[in-house]
């Protein structure tokens, strides 16, 4: 790849950061057909929400043509719990972040650091933190909050209620404007190969940025807002960055998410370009541009009051088609002195995006499907390795959780910066050890290869750290990893392994070994031998069959494979790897015992 293709790779930077393109697609939500449109009105005076507007004060109009306001609903969410009063507020896993993100009663707020556009210097930093801190005290508890950098994939954020966990992120935090060292990841490695690096990283933030505001527009139709913290990515009209910019504010209108923009540079030092880049954001969505102050605070109050008070104002749009084309929306107020915010407009749903919905809507959702292509290891992951996580029966009534790693590919390192070794560490929630930490090494000589806790069913928190050959960390996160109650299931079926071998001396090692470590890495090419191994337990005298379909990546099936019996409650089988074109695939494994029966879907990919 030369320079003149620095365009292209920052698209492909991107994409492969935050929209992990192997994942299954969050649906949008058309909100505005030919039929109702509703847009989300914040009404101040002096900063403080007017709350006694009826319909007949709104006026609203679509292209310049004065439309009918038909309904006006004022919206009040104080950040307490209004319903389910006795359900405890704790966020017990995704799933369950993403309903509660769905509750009308629930604030939502995404924290965006931009940590590529923030300068590091003391004058800059500790304010900055000081202010998102004081925000996130301001928080109630019913209020959902996620953090979110630039290099962080959409998988990876933690929706949570914790203020704790979300002070213990700020804390810690720099801007690394300028920055080139220390190199975060494979990614960063490839962006400073070009000569155009900052603009790359500009597209990086865009594009996570347009991802968060895609997730938020799906999640419910409410207002939801982002809080970006940046000095302003730079963006040259014309530029592939304008086209990110642009596609990231097209997804917050589509689906109603303010933005609101907090330059953290003090009052007379902002520089040219930084600050019109975030008016232009937060005035495309409807959020305040919180930019040449010395008190961010008390503006970020107003953030958290409009998000608390706002109208909904609804009207059927005059225009009789679905042409799918962006509608400039005015809305005003004819009482005076009153400052009236509201999105600039919205993408209207063309008739095959309409009918595109409609199908899908129609289509129950393929849940181990999903599970399996969000699994996929993406080869430019923002970590230094990538880890495998196995589910097995282990002692007594125990399920066995085992993990193993391989450095995520890329540029070729120095030896200080090439990960040698990790090491997992339970922890509780303050981050107190509970247990003897295991380290797995990453050759053949440095065993183990693989880490095994047993534990009983309910959830481990884990801390991570990847380390170098001289024993430095590289790399640490915490993670939460639910482990099931195996002890009442007569039929397990463990976490399919995959076996790699590079060639013909690799792959007789592997056929030797009882016990081989498995790929970490998902993604095989066509010259390479892989192996599946599946293993499966059933209660005494029942033994297992085992079923092995092929299928693509929409779920449809390419063929059953032929999988030889169960010895010792485990089998081997080759994957075709050779004979498949590049794509996503997946293996569906099925396994029964008398009237037991186990599933488990399990995705791989082939590249070239």
């Amino acid at each position: 790849m030369t320079l003149r293709d620095g365009s292209l790779l920052a698209g492909l930077l991107a994409c492969a950061v935050v929209a992990a393109a192997d994942q299954p697609v969050q649906q949008p939500i058309f909100r505005a057909g030919t039929d109702l449109v509703r847009v989300d009105v914040t009404v101040t005076n002096d900063d403080e929400p007017v709350t006694d507007l009826r319909l007949a004060d709104f006026e609203v109009t679509e292209d310049g043509v004065p439309q009918v306001v038909e309904n006006v609903q004022l919206t009040r969410v104080s950040g307490n719990r209004a319903s389910d009063l006795n359900e405890p507020l704790e966020i017990r896993s995704r799933e369950h972040a993403l309903l509660e993100a769905a509750r009308e009663d629930v604030r939502l707020f995404g924290i965006f650091l931009d940590d590529y556009h923030v300068d590091k210097r003391p004058e800059i930093t500790l304010p900055l933190r000081e202010a998102i801190s004081s925000f996130i005290k301001q928080l109630g508890p019913n209020d959902l909050a996620v953090i979110m950098e630039p290099l962080e994939s959409l998988r990876d954020l933690t929706y949570t209620r914790s203020k704790t966990d979300l002070l213990n992120r700020v804390r810690p935090f720099e801007g690394r404007r300028n920055e080139t060292f220390p190199v975060k990841s494979a990614v960063e490695e490839l962006q400073l190969t070009q000569r155009n690096w900052m603009e790359l990283r500009a597209g990086v933030t865009l594009s996570a940025l347009g991802a968060l505001a895609t997730q938020f527009g799906g999640l419910r139709e409410g207002r939801k807002s982002i809080l970006f913290f940046s000095q302003g990515p730079p963006v040259r009209p014309g530029s592939p960055n304008d086209a990110l910019l642009k596609e990231a504010m097209e997804a917050a209108n589509r689906g109603n998410v303010t933005i609101h923009v907090i330059d953290p540079r003090p009052l007379g030092s902002v520089g040219f370009g930084g600050e019109e880049i975030l008016r232009r954001i937060a005035y495309d969505t409807g959020g305040r541009a919180i930019v040449s102050t010395n008190d961010p605070e008390r503006h970020l109050r107003s953030v958290v009051s409009d998000a608390s008070t706002y109208y909904l104002v609804g009207y059927t749009p005059t225009r009789k088609t679905n042409d799918g084309k962006f509608h400039e929306i005015k809305v005003k107020v004819n009482r005076r002195g009153l400052k009236v915010t509201a999105r600039r407009g919205y993408w209207a749903a063309s008739e095959k995006e309409l009918t595109a919905a409609a199908e899908a809507a129609a289509t129950p959702v393929n849940v181990p499907l999903n599970a399996a292509l969000a699994a996929i290891t993406d080869s430019l992951s923002g970590r230094s390795v990538n880890v495998w996580t196995g589910i097995s029966r282990g002692e007594g009534d125990h399920a066995r959780i085992t993990f193993t790693w391989e450095p995520t590919p890329g540029p070729v390192l120095a030896p200080a910066d090439k990960p040698a070794q990790l090491e997992i560490q339970p922890v509780n929630e303050a981050g107190k050890e509970t247990m003897p930490a295991q380290v797995i090494g990453g050759a053949p000589g440095e065993l183990p290869l693989m880490a095994r806790f047993d534990w009983p069913g309910g959830r481990q928190r884990l801390r991570f750290t990847s380390q170098n050959k001289a024993g430095e960390t590289l790399d640490r996160w915490v993670q939460t990893q639910v482990v099931p109650d195996l002890s009442k299931r007569a039929l397990v079926l463990a976490t399919p392994r995959f076996l790699r071998a590079r060639n013909m001396l690799e792959l007789r090692a592997l056929e030797a070994n009882p016990s081989p470590s498995p790929t970490a890495l998902t993604r095989f090419t066509a010259t390479e031998r892989v192996l599946v191994e599946i293993e499966c337990a059933a209660s005494a005298g029942e033994q297992p069959q085992v079923k092995v379909d092929l299928l693509t990546a929409k779920g449809d099936l390419l063929r059953p494979m032929e999988a030889p019996p169960l010895v010792d409650g485990r089998l081997r089988m080759s994957l075709p790897v050779s004979s498949l074109a590049n794509a996503a695939y997946i293996l569906r494994i099925t396994a029964t015992a008398g009237d037991q029966s186990a599933e488990q879907w399990v995705a791989f990919r082939v590249a070239r």
